[in-house]
């Protein structure tokens, strides 16, 4: 095979993988709006059940209370 055919193939591999690569872009830049507004809502529900009493943090103790024999 001569240098300049090997150089051609080279070069539509190249372009080829360009390509792919700037569809996954496309793709992720449509799918990144609605995962971080989903991210967002998440965040929102995770503070307000943190605020709910039963999900509220409780003090820990040192020591574990010993039961009585």
């Amino acid at each position: 095979m001569s240098i300049l055919r090997d150089l051609e193939r080279q070069k539509k591999a190249i372009e080829s993988e360009i390509k792919r690569l700037e569809e996954k872009i496309a793709l992720y830049q449509e799918e990144l709006p609605r995962l971080t507004e989903r991210l967002a809502e998440i965040e929102e529900v995770i503070e307000h059940v943190r605020q709910l009493p039963r999900y509220q943090q409780k003090p820990t103790m040192d020591s574990v209370p010993q039961k009585e024999e």
